[in-house]
């Protein structure tokens, strides 16, 4: 491939030639080959391309690697050569976090916002430096400033009830296409929310309108979205993916981690088994479960649209009190397993009833929880509907996009390696804990039809790949 590559550069002027080796490097990027986008953009940087932005991608990709020195002596040539560069100044902040240098971090974050200061990353990065130096107040307002930078202000009563009002910021078009899960379970939502009297009367009218956009594109592939006429579906149009109604749930009084579960033998099991994993019964208390299970119900965040399902992230809109206590709990009662390692990010997924779920994947973390909140009472098949985790790591030369994105890679692998899977079947409440690196996936969810039934997991991710 290279060799044609070569070839095809004959004859073309220089800059036509610096175009094509940076173009290269985004598609090996792109297809999961940082080692090979690395020495892609060295060439490309020989050959005279911006130094300043192709630094900054070198440095991206060894901090991606986890090659610190490297990606810190790349990101400071950047600066060097474009000191307003706020994203090369976030990037170099979230390496220094990688290495726990918190307070350097903090301080590169903030000077990232003083120059670009509607920089979401920077705002969500800033929060977590906040919340490893235990300022929770600080970590809640970066983390809130974030979130309303991508979806707007949570709407208050006057907000909700002022239907005529155009939304801001303004969505891409693809962030406003839709598809037969999303616009099901927007549906479903907007009915619980009306019963419950969360919503006012006139939300009807916007049911009505999502209940006629659905019937009009009929059932779209799991993995496509569509455009929709905001002209004819107004209603839809200023109100979807938008923060309609985020419920205020604290967080109980007391802990949240189950004080009757033996802690030190949950971390002696996981430490002893090989590779990493445990199951863990009854992980939060029934405070902190029906807490949980109130806010994901309620909370009109589930934005992103996956295969099957609908995810809801941290910068996006997945944020509470309530979360940041269980995130600092968790790790302050399994320190041996938790090594101290930094939160990196956290989410929600809401399968629908008997659709697929998760692919084989792994994640870019070093620890991984993952617990589930829907009842027991809404899985039809109690020996499956949990967690498939593989014995076999993500190699390590292999790119985030490669590891998280491309099953068919990933199969041949596990193919290649062997080695059965450990089925963790579905328990409402039930923890599994497990080294990152291993490959995972969903195991056959089949659930009942109705809101209420939809299968949630919560998943937090601590640490660096290997760390």
């Amino acid at each position: 491939m290279l060799t044609q590559f070569l070839k095809s550069l004959v004859g073309h002027k220089p800059a036509e030639q610096i175009d094509a080796w940076l173009a290269l490097a985004k598609e090996q990027r792109k297809a999961g080959e940082p080692r090979e986008a690395i020495a892609t953009y060295r060439k490309a940087l020989k050959a005279g391309a911006p130094a300043a932005e192709t630094h900054l991608q070198l440095g991206v990709l060894h901090a991606e690697l986890s090659e610190h020195a490297a990606a810190i002596d790349e990101l400071k040539k950047t600066i060097e050569l474009a000191p307003d560069n706020a994203d090369a100044i976030c990037m170099l902040g979230s390496v220094m976090s990688d290495l726990r240098r918190v307070d350097e971090a903090a301080a590169l974050f903030e000077r990232a916002l003083a120059l670009q200061p509607q920089l979401s990353p920077a705002h969500f990065n800033l929060g977590l430096a906040r919340f490893e130096r235990a300022d929770f107040a600080g970590a809640a307002a970066s983390f809130a400033h974030c979130i309303a930078l991508n979806r707007g202000e949570p709407w208050d009563a006057v907000r909700r009830a002022d239907l005529a009002r155009d939304p801001a910021p303004r969505f891409t078009p693809q962030d406003m296409a839709v598809n037969t899960i999303k616009l099901r379970h927007d549906c479903e939502q907007l009915e619980y929310l009306l019963h419950l009297g969360r919503l006012p009367p006139a939300y009807r009218e916007v049911l009505a309108d999502y209940r006629a956009l659905l019937q009009e594109i009929g059932t779209v592939d799991i993995d496509t979205v569509v455009p929709f006429d905001p002209a004819r579906h107004p209603l839809v149009a200023r109100t979807y993916k938008r923060p309609v109604y985020i419920a205020q749930v604290p967080a109980p009084a007391g802990p949240l981690i189950n004080p009757r579960l033996d802690l030190r033998a949950i971390e002696e099991r996981y430490l002893a088994a090989e590779p990493n994993v445990a199951a863990v019964d009854d992980l939060l208390t029934t405070e902190a479960l029906q807490a949980l299970r109130r806010f994901c119900l309620e909370s009109t965040f589930w934005n992103n649209i996956k295969p099957g399902y609908l995810g809801t992230y941290f910068h996006d809109g997945f944020f509470s009190e309530l979360l940041l206590k269980l995130a600092w709990e968790l790790r302050e009662c399994f320190p041996a397993m938790f090594r101290g390692l930094p939160l990196q990010t956290l989410w929600g997924y809401k399968c629908d009833c008997t659709l697929p779920g998760l692919g084989v994947h792994a994640d870019a973390a070093a620890v991984n929880v993952n617990f589930w909140i829907t009842e027991d009472s809404a899985n039809l098949d109690p020996g499956s509907g949990g967690l498939l985790v593989y014995p076999q790591d993500a190699p390590q030369e292999w790119g985030f996009a490669k590891y998280n994105h491309d099953p068919a890679t990933i199969l041949g692998y596990l193919d290649s390696t062997s080695g059965e899977p450990l089925r963790v079947p579905y328990r409402a409440n039930r923890a599994v804990i497990f080294d990152s690196d291993l490959f995972h996936a969903t195991d056959r969810p089949h659930f009942r039809e109705g809101y209420l039934n939809r299968r949630i997991n919560i998943t937090l991710l601590y640490g660096l790949r290997s760390t």
